[in-house]
């Protein structure tokens, strides 16, 4: 099925999502890459030919081989802007037929290979070549750019709201740029509405927390120089972004009044009357896994009690939320803020 290239399909109007965000600056030059590469001493004259052959091929800016002086090593300088930058490369060929580059070793059948070589480092820069990629296949600062752009809170209340809606109010404060395709306009075009209430909450875990009972998941990607945001089936997806993170630290340090002693009881009550009034005394968003209710038929009107005790809290949900068959799991978002995760005690 066609992808269609959107700031962010989404609409509860039926217009098509492009206008969700202002359009994109124009895309910056691609940089130039200009390869320079010193022969050992006992290289073979006659293999220089195939090389420059090959290089030829590669649509770099400038290729020259020389005689190697003893000082040389594989190497890229960055030349010219920042956003539009030259990379001086150089490499080495040795006498065994392989040519050397930073992070990288080829030989005349490695085309493919050379042609991804020069690839990411046009798309990445040098930590495109030199950095082992990190979550989704992007470079530990693309991966940190996506999050930054995520943290950005939600600023409106979303419970009962339609899933476009909410989608599309929060899209609009991003600068990335989202993309999916007729099945996931289809999905989101669910008339089921928000069941959390997700103000206050940063837009990666929000967005998250919307496309789950959706069917749906967001995952960052690389496109070229771009990094964009993909919404798409679960089922297809191998990584997706999570709806809040594990904490960073010691939970006493994340939440600390989730151990904060009291005397309590709690007669028989329904469970959607306990959690609101401990959400309130926590200050911390409490999120469901609608999608494993659902599957096990977990009924959150179900009657909880607890008697009298001295205790914390992390000890009382855990007490109140096994009598349906729940848990409860901290997370964070993408701004560090805690939130609790309500799901399943199966799987």
């Amino acid at each position: 099925m066609p992808t269609t290239a959107v700031h962010l399909a989404l609409f509860a109007t039926g217009l098509s999502i492009a206008a969700a965000v202002a359009a994109p600056p124009s895309l910056a030059a691609e940089p130039r890459v200009n390869l320079e590469i010193a022969t050992t001493p006992d290289f073979p004259p006659t293999e220089i030919r195939k090389w420059s052959e090959l290089l030829g091929k590669l649509e770099l800016g400038s290729v020259r081989i020389r005689g190697g002086n003893g000082n040389d090593a594989a190497e890229i300088k960055v030349l010219g802007k920042e956003d539009s930058p030259t990379y001086q490369v150089t490499g080495i060929l040795t006498e065994e037929g392989k040519l050397l580059l930073p992070k990288g070793r080829f030989t005349l059948s490695d085309r493919a290979k050379l042609e991804q070589w020069f690839a990411k480092l046009k798309e990445g820069g040098i930590e495109g070549v030199t950095v082992k990629p990190a979550a989704f296949g992007l470079l530990p600062t693309q991966l940190v750019t996506v999050h930054e752009a995520l943290a950005a809170p939600v600023a409106f209340s979303t419970k009962d709201q339609s899933p476009q809606g909410v989608a599309k109010r929060i899209a609009d404060g991003l600068s990335l740029k989202f993309i999916t395709d007729a099945a996931g306009q289809r999905a989101l075009a669910s008339e089921e509405p928000v069941a959390d209430e997700l103000q206050g909450i940063t837009s990666g875990t929000a967005l998250a927390a919307v496309f789950r009972p959706l069917g749906l998941v967001l995952v960052p990607e690389k496109s070229g120089s771009e990094i964009r945001l993909r919404i798409a089936d679960s089922r297809t997806a191998r990584e997706h972004w999570p709806v809040g993170w594990p904490p960073k630290g010691n939970p006493r340090e994340t939440l600390p009044d989730l151990f904060k002693m009291l005397n309590v009881e709690i007669a028989p009550i329904p469970l959607t009357e306990a959690l609101p009034a401990i959400q309130e005394r926590l200050k911390a968003p409490v999120l469901f896994d609608h999608n494993s209710l659902a599957r096990h038929e977990i009924d959150l009107a179900t009657k909880v009690e607890l008697p009298k005790t001295n205790t914390y809290y992390d000890r009382i949900l855990d007490r109140l939320l096994i009598q349906a068959k729940l848990k409860y799991e901290l997370r964070i978002d993408e701004a560090d803020k805690p939130l609790l995760w309500i799901t399943t005690v199966k799987p």
